[in-house]
């Protein structure tokens, strides 16, 4: 009991040292953390750190929705920071707005501002602005990380206020109504901000002579009768993280109203500091490992986590998907793993870790050809591999990927590859991976060179075997060949039918003149054996004779046509 009763102080001791020193670091956030604008509005916010420890840099990115609002400038002229290896800059289009800042030794300590932006709230709606993958470096000399967490900012953009014309011309004759009160700077009332300093407004009718009010966690707390002046807002600074509500009633000659009461909810520290455990299985070629990483909020909880892989964006995952979280595969190496928790009210902290890949054995090549007559031979390649893994077979010109095959290797560990793709001419580096079934890798195996000689012709990006190239021709020769003799015979069909039917149109011609010549012969024979004629019938007799004329040198014109054509054609064959 004497052993427990000094050990557990010293214990509590160490305890409380090694959280102090957990603590230590900086925090980036956006001030102010949550406000209600107008649509319209031209507004600031402030990227500032908050360290303990002597910081000399800081970057890191703040995203916006550009349909809700416009940067309209950046300034740094009251910065904590003298130089900038990337200017403030920002992206309307995309919504974003980075940088990077530093000082000279000895640093910065304290809270300071980085950069502020403007804005113009150009959209009504909730708004949020994120910060991305920070860094905050000690000046320490190594550059260290310092960043612990971040907080976020919420707002509201509303439509412009049009003031009330309420006016009265005579006493009231009953008490007000309960008044509406809004709050500025935590617009909805079940969400939760990381504003401690919440703005409570109200409107005030002319009838009014006083008004109280009380700030605290009952829901159902009535104010007293004392006033407390005639005002329209009331800010309050420094609150206590939980749930809060304001309080208002207010006079007029007649009485005190009802009261109004405006809940708000207050977080403004991030979830509590933890860990990302990784789990290979106790197998260090493992390419899915599973992640174990939890937090708890003590005020709003945790909404939801980031988790950030090598050089990759930020993944959003909810609760539901931790514990494990199966990372997709990964390649062989050092992988850094970012995992962010934020709580309901946008506060965040991060926890890193390394992820150490290392690779299968990697395959080998035991026979390859050093030349290669690329079109008129078959490239094959023989090596050894792990048991049924896909060998993956690359071929490269000046550090450039040209071709990539596959192949499996069987369950001795053989395996072998053939092509006969077409291939330019040149000297080539062969080299050669394995992937096994579970996606783990291997390095590249050493370079193998191989010279190729393309028995064809390469133009651009387009590569002809000569083979192919003499087929191609020999066909368009036959195909020349039959579609001159088919339009031969055509010609040839064409001009048989031809003469044939201007023969047929000559007789036709003919035979169809001598049946009208006969039948108006037929018509003069009965005009001359008459013995007189009427003047009508002399007329039609005389036109009669001469159409009979016109019609005869008429058709001996295109019989001589007809004739003329026929002996054309004759002459052509």
């Amino acid at each position: 009991m004497k052993k427990a009763a000094i050990l557990i102080p010293i214990i509590i001791f160490f305890f409380s040292i090694i959280l102090s020193i957990q603590a230590k670091g900086a925090s980036l956030f956006l001030s102010p953390g949550s406000e209600t604008f107008l649509k319209g509005d031209v507004f600031s916010v402030e990227v500032k750190v908050d360290t303990d420890l002597p910081i000399n840099a800081a970057q890191t990115t703040v995203y916006f929705p550009p349909d809700k609002l416009e940067v309209l400038d950046i300034f740094k002229e009251n910065s904590i920071f003298l130089l900038w290896p990337e200017e403030p800059a920002f992206s309307n289009t995309l919504g974003e707005i980075s940088f990077s800042g530093g000082l000279p030794s000895p640093g910065f300590t304290g809270v300071g501002n980085i950069i502020t932006i403007s804005f113009k709230a150009k959209g009504e709606g909730r708004v949020s602005l994120t910060l991305g993958e920070g860094r905050v470096l000690a000046d320490d000399g190594k550059g260290t990380d310092i960043l612990v967490f971040l907080r976020e900012a919420k707002y509201s953009v509303q439509k412009p206020i049009v003031p009330s014309e309420i006016r009265f011309e005579i006493p009231p004759t009953k008490v007000p109504p309960p008044p509406q009160i809004l709050c500025l700077t935590h617009s909805q009332k079940e969400e939760w901000y990381n504003n401690n300093n919440p703005r409570f407004q109200w409107e005030l009718t002319p009838d009014i002579t006083g008004l109280s009010f009380v700030l605290d966690h009952n829901p159902d707390t009535v104010p007293d009768t004392g006033s407390e002046g005639i005002f329209g807002s009331q800010t309050f600074s420094g609150l206590d993280d939980g749930v809060w509500y304001f309080h208002l009633r207010v006079k007029n000659e007649i009485g005190w109203s009802e009261p109004a009461h405006r809940k708000i909810q207050v977080d403004s520290l991030p979830p509590r500091p933890f860990e990302i455990i990784i789990d290979n299985a106790g197998d260090f070629t493992n390419p899915s490992p599973d992640l174990y990483f939890e937090t708890v909020d003590d005020t709003s909880g945790v909404n939801y986590y980031k988790l950030k892989i090598g050089r990759g964006d930020f993944l959003d995952l909810m609760l539901a998907q931790i514990n494990p979280f199966s990372l997709p595969s990964q390649s062989p190496g050092r992988h850094q793993l970012i995992a962010r928790a934020i709580d309901e009210a946008g506060n965040a902290v991060e926890a890193e870790a390394i992820l150490d890949v290392e690779p299968i054995e990697s395959p080998q090549v035991t026979l390859l050809p050093q030349k290669y007559i690329a079109a008129e031979e078959t490239l094959y390649i023989e090596g050894t591999a792990l048991p049924e893994v896909e060998v993956i077979i690359f071929l490269k010109k000046n550090g450039k990927e040209i071709k990539r095959w596959s192949t499996v290797s069987n369950n001795q560990g053989e395996w072998l590859f053939s092509t006969r793709e077409l291939i330019k001419s040149g000297v080539y580096d062969l080299l050669v991976k394995a992937r096994d079934k579970r996606g783990a890798e291997s390095t590249f195996s050493e370079g193998y060179k191989i010279e190729v000689f393309l028995s064809g012709i390469s133009w651009g990006p387009f590569i002809i075997a000569f083979r192919t190239l003499t087929l191609f021709l020999a066909l368009v020769l036959c195909l020349g060949i039959i579609a001159g003799g088919y339009l031969t015979y055509r010609t040839w069909r064409g001009k048989k039918m031809l003469t044939k039917e201007t023969h047929e149109a000559k007789e036709s011609v003919r035979e169809g003149f001598k049946d009208l010549r006969k039948e108006i012969e037929e018509r003069i024979r009965m005009f001359d054996s008459k013995p007189e004629f009427s003047e009508e019938e002399k007329k039609v007799y005389e036109d009669l004779k001469k159409y009979l004329k016109v019609v005869e040198q008429s058709i001996e014109k295109e019989v001589k046509d007809i004739e003329d054509i026929e002996r054309g054609l004759k002459e052509r064959k």
